[in-house]
């Protein structure tokens, strides 16, 4: 089985997406069963949770519209990190033959892909 996986974030949602064959549906998967789904390390399953975890972090409850990084600085970080983890999915993974990265938007469909 060969999966095409889309790395991207939101909120309140998995940041990974491929084809579910349960309910044969493309879906939002979170890190842990993702984990198990495309025989990832632990080491990255920890990374990828960092990574998802800090954006979760910066939603305004308030206002979500506001939902931010504290400086565009912090956002390009986070961003740059997330195209390593999908490289390295592509990498880890015998199960994956390509990475869609996306950031939240940052890059749109099929122009960063690992």
């Amino acid at each position: 089985m060969s999966l095409k996986v889309s790395l991207l974030a939101g909120f309140f949602q998995g940041p990974l997406f491929y084809h579910d064959p349960e309910e044969d549906r493309w879906a939002s998967h979170d890190v842990e069963l993702a984990g198990e789904d495309l025989s990832l390390s632990p080491q990255l399953v920890a990374d990828l949770t960092a990574w998802d975890e800090e954006y979760q972090a910066i939603y305004d409850d308030n206002y979500p519209p506001d939902s931010k990084f504290s400086t565009p600085e912090a956002e390009w970080a986070w961003i740059e990190r997330g195209k390593v983890l999908a490289a390295r999915i592509k990498q880890e993974s015998p199960l994956v033959a390509s990475v869609d990265y996306q950031a939240h938007g940052h890059y749109e469909r099929g122009t960063c892909v690992f």
